[in-house]
């Protein structure tokens, strides 16, 4: 609520340190442990190796064996002009950006096995407070481009388009499409969908593909049209209780208005940004970026150090006013950061959501199996928009992700919950 991963006050990192600490302790003193400890093996692993990973970078190493790693030329040369190529260095070209992350990861567990805990009646008000999030997120927005681009929290002028609490409108459009499984989750009942509460989620719906259309971010149009499509999958089956094929016709009806709405001028500029794929920048970013995996495989540049490395290898041809961030393609700047490390988590990952998924799957005519899918689907629309950008490196996404991988992995947990 308070801003991006690294603020130019450190008191405000203070702060977050302080808050993260405590919440780590009170996760593991008041059942974390237990939670933890429940979950299986390849879960565990996977956690673990993720929170490990930017703290090995950070472990000083002696110059003979520092001075060989794969892409420490220039700094050798570098630290030698100071007088400080003899000193000790760790893995990581950016100390203070992976030991961020690692303090970063190490709360995030913490939070992932606080909101373990829950119970279903708590985790229905947990996924009430995202939307009621995500509705000042949509408010905050809507008066930026009403009042074109002057309400903002910060000075990027000349802005015409929805980005609400973020600073990157394909991030703003992700988090707007996230709101149709998180509102699904806070809105649905044990039954079905009440009369009361379907007209709602109906103008929700409606609602949140209008300000989709107002981020002009294509991966939002993209995220928000396939979550709609599973949520109607998942009606139609009748499975769900009562209600569910009512709601599957809403879902039409929200499609058919979709349609005429697609047909204003300021939809169908934001539609055509389609068409432009072919000249998306990315597949230059693409193209610079992975020439910087071999210079530093297997071990990385360290987490955090792609603008860093990326400056030394740039071509004078590539130099612009502006300079490149990201990889815009997470999976590639982890195989630049982390090296071989990068792989491996994939497939701990990989292997620690796949049983969830599908036993959320066999079980999602009950509630709490149904939660579970829908947090595999937010989770599966992290991993897939990182393909082509980088969600995950936004603190404000990470605690949606986690909330949402938690969903995912309660229920290996054995606490009772209640309906």
């Amino acid at each position: 609520m308070i801003g991006g991963g690294e603020s130019a006050n450190p008191l405000i990192f203070y702060l977050f340190a302080l808050t993260g600490s405590w919440l780590l302790g009170c996760s593991l003193w008041h059942g974390g442990w237990t939670i933890w400890r429940e979950q299986s093996l390849l879960t565990r692993l996977a956690l673990s190796f993720f929170c490990l990973m930017p703290l090995l970078q950070c472990i000083p190493l002696p110059p003979a064996v520092w001075h060989e790693l794969p892409g420490r030329a220039t700094s050798v040369q570098t630290l030698a002009l100071v007088g400080a190529a003899q000193d000790w260095h760790p893995i990581t070209l950016n100390f203070d950006a992976t030991f961020r992350t690692f303090l970063m990861s190490v709360w995030l567990l913490g939070l992932l096995l606080a909101v373990m805990r829950l119970s279903t009646v708590e985790w229905k008000a947990l996924f009430g407070l995202l939307l009621a999030m995500g509705g000042v997120h949509l408010l905050v927005g809507m008066l930026q481009v009403a009042t074109g681009g002057r309400f903002l929290f910060f000075d990027v002028p000349n802005i015409n388009f929805l980005l609400g609490l973020f600073a990157n409108k394909n991030h703003s459009g992700l988090f707007i499409a996230l709101l149709f499984p998180i509102g699904y989750i806070a809105l649905y009942g044990e039954q079905g969908w009440s009369r009361q509460r379907l007209p709602l989620a109906f103008v929700g719906s409606l609602v949140l593909f209008a300000t989709l259309i107002l981020t002009f971010s294509r991966a939002g149009l993209f995220f928000g049209a396939l979550a709609l499509a599973f949520l109607l999958l998942l009606s139609f089956e009748g499975r769900l209780g009562r209600g569910g094929r009512y709601a599957a016709f809403a879902g039409l009806g929200v499609v058919a208005l979709l349609a005429v709405l697609a047909s204003t001028d300021v939809a169908t500029r934001s539609l055509g940004r389609f068409a432009g794929l072919g000249t998306d920048p990315r597949w230059l970013f693409w193209t610079w970026s992975r020439q910087l995996i071999p210079v530093y495989f297997p071990v990385g540049s360290g987490i955090g150090s792609f603008v860093e490395v990326f400056k030394v290898q740039e071509h004078l041809s590539w130099v612009k006013p502006t300079y490149l961030n990201h990889a815009h393609n997470d999976y590639m700047e982890q195989l630049i950061e982390v090296g071989i490390a990068a792989p491996i988590l994939w497939l701990l990952v990989l292997g620690m959501v796949t049983g969830p998924i599908r036993s959320a799957w066999r079980d999602r005519g009950r509630m709490q199996g149904r939660m579970a899918l829908l947090g595999g689907l937010m989770v599966a629309m992290f991993f897939l928009h990182s393909a082509f950008d980088y969600p995950l490196r936004r603190p404000g996404l990470d605690v949606v992700f986690v909330i949402a991988l938690a969903a995912l992995l309660r229920r290996r947990s054995g606490r009772k919950t209640i309906a």
